[in-house]
């Protein structure tokens, strides 16, 4: 009699034991997600394959830039938020290509590509070790999106086991420029 007894016992906390873990085993896109850093604007924040360090972060109503000789002017019904940073890697030769800003509203935002063609743009760059790259991220977004933002960089888009730097801009109290020129050496 005992013995049935036992083995119920047994299954029962075997089964509370198993629904215990499947409720705290965290999710595979948990497990599997990016390797995430954050820091300030006003200090360098390395992850363990790359740093960044923003110079300075600038708004503006309009932006323009030289391109093969011509003149570009691109107007925007939002702001233009244009991050000057330098970039090192620290192992081996990588390409920072995913930049995304997090505005106001937790929305995500790309880098324009309108504005892909700007000079110095650190997407189009690739970061050799022990040589720090400077260049800028141009992003075009709602107004009421710029205050509280966070520049989220990494090697590819939505990363996998690889690391991703969150850094906190200070840029709510900045008013946006009438026009901004992005030039060869910078803002």
């Amino acid at each position: 009699m005992t013995r049935p007894v036992l083995m119920i016992a047994a299954i029962l906390c075997s089964a509370v034991f198993l629904a215990v873990l499947k409720n705290t085993t965290p999710s595979y896109a948990t497990l599997t997600g990016p390797l995430s850093t954050t820091g300030r604007q006003s200090k360098t924040v390395s992850s363990t394959t790359f740093g960044v360090k923003i110079d300075r972060v600038l708004k503006a109503k309009a932006i323009g830039y030289k391109q093969f000789g011509r003149a570009v002017d691109l107007q925007s019904s939002g702001v233009w938020v244009v991050v000057s940073a330098e970039l090192q890697v620290f192992q081996e030769t990588m390409p920072v290509r995913a930049a995304t800003l997090v505005g106001a509203s937790g929305r995500l935002y790309r880098q324009s590509r309108r504005a892909g063609d700007a000079p110095n743009n650190l997407s189009s760059k690739t970061v050799q070790p022990g040589l720090p790259t400077t260049g800028l991220f141009v992003f075009e977004l709602p107004e009421d999106e710029t205050h509280g933002m966070t520049l989220v960089l990494s090697e590819q888009y939505d990363p996998q086991l690889k690391d991703e730097i969150g850094v906190s801009l200070d840029a709510d109290d900045m008013a946006p420029l009438t026009k901004l020129e992005i030039r060869k050496d910078g803002v």
